[in-house]
């Protein structure tokens, strides 16, 4: 089996990608959530599905998947790592054009056969991730800041029409225990309770200057942004895979001084 999924791309896709959405259809049920899951047939806007949980959060996704580890990068949708344009300048992009209306990721399938059985990690990627990393609140490695700066900066002066597509390397996905905590980390029902999106977009609000408090100092700004700091690394150092390690960023009074 393994040789046949290997050298046969949109039988392996679809196949993880089923495995993909039964996962979280499960992981919802468990929770009493119906979780709806609808995929685009034409890649017309970037994204393969929309997930949405009957509540108050619908997520476009693009699905991306790999077998045996063999791709280092992903050539990804630019919109799908762009903000919502309700906060574009809270992410410092000077520009609401090309910003979408609605709020987007990247699942990411790692997959393999041990033992005649399709196994599978997940990963996730969306703007809130990507600008944590650049703000030094998190780094899943030593070049995560700088990596994420790079290609936030060239999505923020993104005049290309044409191109619409952008490389991401594998490294800056951030790789999840479980399926329970894909769900948390995009924000819907599970068994962990985290609310990171707001978390990082209140520190990116305050570091952008968009929040709508005003604060005398530096010094009030880092006492405003410590709680936000301190839970989103508790978070996500709950929602990571065990073969992976997570860096909190250090948060002092020379914080500003290095942005």
């Amino acid at each position: 089996m393994k040789d046949y999924l290997k050298n046969n791309t949109q039988v392996r896709e679809d196949i993880l990608n089923q495995k993909l959405f039964f996962e979280l259809k499960e992981a919802s049920a468990k929770r009493q959530v119906h979780l709806k899951l609808f995929r685009s047939d034409v890649d017309v806007d970037g994204f393969d599905i929309i997930i949405d949980n009957n509540d108050d959060n619908t997520l476009k996704c693009q699905v991306k998947s790999r077998f045996d580890a063999t791709t280092s990068y992903f050539d990804i949708h630019k919109i799908m790592l762009k903000p919502s344009y309700y906060f574009f300048d809270s992410f410092e992009f000077i520009q609401l054009i090309g910003c979408p209306n609605d709020f987007r990721g990247i699942i990411l399938i790692d997959g393999e056969v041990e033992n005649g059985k399709i196994q599978t990690k997940y990963y996730y990627l969306d703007i809130f991730l990507l600008r944590a990393m650049e703000l030094g609140i998190f780094k899943l490695t030593n070049q995560s800041k700088r990596i994420s700066s790079e290609l936030l900066n060239s999505l923020r002066v993104d005049n290309d029409s044409e191109n619409k597509k952008i490389s991401v390397l594998h490294s800056l996905f951030f790789p999840v225990k479980n399926i329970d905590a894909l769900l948390a980390i995009m924000s819907f029902h599970s068994i962990y309770h985290h609310n990171l999106s707001f978390n990082i977009l209140t520190i990116s609000k305050i570091v952008s200057g968009t929040y709508d408090v005003r604060y005398e100092t530096n010094a009030d700004k880092i006492k405003e942004m410590r709680g936000h700091w301190d839970i989103i690394n508790k978070g996500l150092s709950e929602l990571i895979h065990e073969d992976s390690t997570i860096t909190p960023g250090t948060l002092n009074k020379n914080y500003f001084k290095g942005t």
